[in-house]
């Protein structure tokens, strides 16, 4: 809830955010898939625990930066690791219940996963934003390190469940076995195009709804509260991901909730008012459900040896996908942030009306 304001009162102007926003996103793009394949090649805690103490590296130097060089390595430390827990994490998970013959609850144990992370937002919010009334703000960043910290110590824990070796020998053709296994089976193809089209397009409510509050005429002091309620309405989603599977297939949740997600965008964009922000709320809570159900179907299907590899290679997509309906929203917003949901809402519903 602070970033922004911490970053200002440290001499970074508007215009240097959007310089460090490329260059993480750039980063994520460039380095996603190649740590996938380190991944799948060397041993996936290790890099967990890398990934976690290049974050709390970035929070430690973000908290003796005043100028934007210093801003750059943090935010360079942070996409770094990042993209290389990318992909490690969930192939850790999925192997760990596979080791202990319990792989048929990876939703479920994902979904939880995601909801814990949805609750330390909301308390990281509600916290930063209480202390910042009465503490400067570097005492938000100091508990960021402390937690961080403890994270790390943490990630020390793990234990790397028994997997057969790989080739030793990395070409470049092992950047593209991610690719290639969706690409060349059919049915995980077309649910990943939906899924990605549809996840990608919630991005843009998650980025943008404070607009469409304002512009529907929303008083500001609400804000907070509807920002709390988009990420906790994504808890039944998260938790209860495993239980839908059991009344039908992941693939057909995943297109019915890609359909509904289109058809949200379009009412949000054609019938503007506060009745929009509920139906982003209800979308919010179909994203919950979304990111366990489509990766419990893909790592139920994905070879061993190339687990992190795919799933860096659909995260590399997934981002992508946010730059191709950035361009979109960019065209809608020449006329209206209205018309850039509507246009959003049509991607979306054209995608899956081409992959049925």
């Amino acid at each position: 809830m602070i970033e922004r304001l911490f970053w200002e009162s440290r001499g970074i102007t508007i215009q240097e955010v959007v310089y460090l926003e490329m260059i993480y996103a750039l980063i994520i793009v460039l380095f996603e898939v190649p740590t996938g394949v380190w991944a799948d090649r060397t041993t996936r805690r290790r890099l967990i625990q890398a990934g976690v103490a290049l974050e709390w590296l970035s929070f430690w130097i973000l908290l003796y930066s005043f100028t934007f060089s210093g801003f750059f390595v943090a935010i360079s430390c942070s996409a770094v690791g990042s993209v290389i827990r990318s992909g490690a994490e969930n192939a850790l998970l999925y192997e760990s219940l596979q080791e202990s013959h319990e792989a048929s609850s990876f939703e479920r144990v994902l979904g939880k996963l995601n909801a814990i992370g949805i609750m330390a937002a909301v308390t990281a919010a509600w916290s930063g934003s209480m202390l910042a009334q009465y503490l400067p703000l570097e005492w938000n960043y100091r508990l960021s390190i402390l937690s961080l910290l403890m994270a790390t110590v943490c990630s020390l824990f793990l234990v790397e469940p028994v997997h057969g070796e790989g080739e030793d020998r990395l070409t470049w053709r092992h950047l593209l076995k991610g690719f290639q296994f969706v690409w060349s089976h059919t049915s995980i193809r077309n649910v990943t195009i939906g899924f990605l089209a549809a996840v990608s397009a919630f991005n843009f409510i998650d980025e943008f709804w404070q607009l469409y509050a304002r512009d529907v005429s929303i008083p500001i002091y609400w804000f907070g509260a509807i920002s709390s309620v988009l990420l906790l309405i994504q808890l039944p989603g998260q938790l209860f991901a495993g239980t839908l599977i059991r009344f039908a297939s992941s693939k057909r949740w995943l297109n019915g909730f890609g359909w509904l997600m289109s058809g949200g965008f379009l009412i949000v964009g054609f019938f503007p008012s506060p009745i929009g922000i509920g139906v982003m709320g209800l979308l919010a809570l179909l994203y919950g459900a979304m990111e366990p159900l489509y990766f419990g179907l893909l790592h139920h299907q994905v070879p061993s040896d190339i687990r992190a590899t795919t799933e860096s290679s659909v995260s590399m997509l997934w981002h992508l996908g946010i730059l191709v309906l950035g361009l979109v929203f960019i065209v809608g917003t020449t006329v209206s942030l209205f018309l850039a949901f509507i246009l959003i809402g049509l991607v979306v519903w054209f995608v899956h009306a081409t992959i049925r």
